[in-house]
């Protein structure tokens, strides 16, 4: 038994406890998670670091994560949310995404994989994460992007961010829908105050390169 005096008084530390705080202090060396929140003008602006272990063997690591968007109007600040992923195995990986649903106001939309992962039978009309993607990028006055700084996250120490955008410019030629959406979002947000306008949940996958030795 560990003896520490401290302050002229003996005190014992019991074995089993000083394992545990080698054991903690050993886990968060190696897998950890940071979560910031800001406001800025009405935007909820999300920075997530994501420090992976990945180790040989390991066939997937996942991570659903919300991506929300307090107001939308034309001329908003940029939105913008990164999750950096760090490969700690001897093994490269690949870094894949797919979005599991989409609420832009009063409109909703789940993905074929959305059904899938919540166990539901995919209805007439649902479209694939790939679709809905392609549709949230351009049929809109403004642009949700979604991105990877790289598909392949490289062995030991390796990196890879995914990256999600919310833009709204001023001038993008498309005063009518501007004129309109603004509207709608300025009349839901005076209707439901408590309710993001945008509310999107997607799924970040690392999983083994199938070409790593």
């Amino acid at each position: 038994m560990l003896h520490i005096k401290k302050d002229g008084v003996k005190r014992k530390i019991r074995p089993s406890r000083l394992i545990f705080l080698i054991v903690l202090i050993a886990s968060n060396t190696f897998a950890w998670f940071i979560y910031a929140t800001r406001v800025e003008t009405n935007i909820s602006v999300h920075v997530k670091a994501w420090n992976v272990l990945f180790e040989a063997g390991d066939s997937e690591v996942t991570d659903t994560v919300n991506l929300v968007v307090d107001s939308i109007y034309p001329g908003m600040e940029d939105y913008s949310y990164d999750i950096n992923a760090y490969n700690r195995s001897e093994v490269s990986a690949t870094l894949s995404y797919v979005i599991l649903s989409a609420r832009l106001l009063n409109t909703e939309y789940v993905t074929v994989e959305g059904r899938a992962a919540a166990g539901q039978e995919v209805l007439t009309g649902d479209l694939t994460s790939a679709q809905l993607e392609q549709k949230l990028r351009n049929d809109y006055p403004f642009s949700i992007e979604f991105s990877t700084s790289s598909s392949i996250i490289g062995d030991t120490n390796g990196r890879a961010t995914f990256s999600f955008e919310v833009t709204w410019p001023f001038e993008n030629n498309q005063d009518t829908a501007d004129t309109q959406w603004g509207i709608d979002a300025y009349s839901y947000k005076n209707s439901n105050p408590s309710n993001p306008s945008i509310a999107i949940r997607a799924k970040v996958i690392i999983t083994q390169n199938p070409d790593a030795s």
